[in-house]
């Protein structure tokens, strides 16, 4: 299917220059939704289309509580079918666009899954797990495959957050023993924010959440009896990103980095769209673009 390329308004970016966010209340097509969700049952159950593992793997068969929160990452080097999504050229060019960028590169994919009384995940920001790259700078586009409520235990943001001044640690998002929004609390704090604005991204099926890398976001618990919260990101560094010349913190980015070279292979970190039309070979040769325009 041929998708409308979408053209975003010189509002709509000074708002997410402003408020670190954007909510596009219609984005994907709901039969692709719906191709997305299929593929997840088959990966998270070890069925993995191309016999390659995930960078990221959080809710294995057996492994972990039944009501537990679902997450993945890298999930493009497992199936292709998820890979037509993750290797959009317009889910690249929107993320670069709203951050002024010329061009964007693959970071990473994931999905969270979240079943009924699924705990929290803990407040974070994403550039913090970026440290290793040059500039440390991503930004994530957050698609809803089902319907995102407060109750259902959706994405919490809080607006205009990307400006605070503040420090960040990596830590383990998922079932936080201490308060979920702590790390938000702390951060609001010693930026001299003495009450931050938390709101919930309510959104449909399809529907998706544009958020700038410093962010900050996290989740509550999933309180309803009989639905399952699932979502699906793409984030998105700049084109000309590079490898950070000193060894720093980078979980899954820094498995890829080069001996010798601070070079950025795009193999594993193929650049989806510029401004002048480049894009990756493998970008082209692995799998159709779903999101074609």
């Amino acid at each position: 299917m041929v998708h409308t390329p979408i053209s975003l308004s010189e509002a709509q970016i000074q708002q997410f220059q402003e408020q670190g966010f954007l909510i596009l209340d219609k984005f994907l097509e709901l039969d692709l939704v719906d191709r997305i969700v299929e593929r997840l049952d088959p990966l998270f159950a070890t069925r993995f289309e191309t016999g390659n593992y995930p960078d990221e793997w959080y809710g294995r068969p057996g492994l972990n509580i039944p009501n537990s929160t679902r997450q993945m990452s890298g999930m493009w080097h497992c199936d292709r079918t998820i890979a037509s999504v993750t290797f959009s050229a317009e889910i690249a060019r929107l993320n670069a666009t709203l951050m002024g960028w010329s061009g964007g590169r693959l970071a990473t994919d994931s999905c969270w899954i979240k079943p009924s009384g699924a705990p929290e995940v803990a407040f974070h920001r994403n550039n913090t797990y970026a440290a290793c790259i040059n500039p440390p700078s991503l930004v994530t586009c957050w698609i809803a495959l089902s319907e995102a409520t407060a109750q259902a235990g959706t994405l919490e943001y809080v607006p205009g957050s990307h400006l605070w001044h503040c420090t960040d640690q990596p830590r383990f998002l998922h079932a936080p023993k201490d308060d979920y929004r702590q790390p938000l609390w702390d951060a609001a704090k010693e930026a001299g924010v003495d009450s931050p604005t938390i709101l919930a991204a309510e959104i449909p099926p399809g529907g998706c959440i544009f958020m700038h890398g410093d962010l900050w976001h996290g989740s509550g618990v999933n309180q309803t009896t009989d639905q399952t919260r699932r979502s699906f990101a793409v984030s998105t560094f700049p084109a000309h990103a590079q490898f950070q010349s000193e060894a720093k913190y980078g979980y899954i980015f820094s498995r890829y980095r080069r001996v010798t070279s601070v070079e950025m292979d795009e193999s594993f970190f193929p650049i989806l769209w510029t401004s002048d039309g480049y894009r990756s070979p493998l970008a082209r040769d692995y799998c159709e673009d779903a999101i074609a325009v």
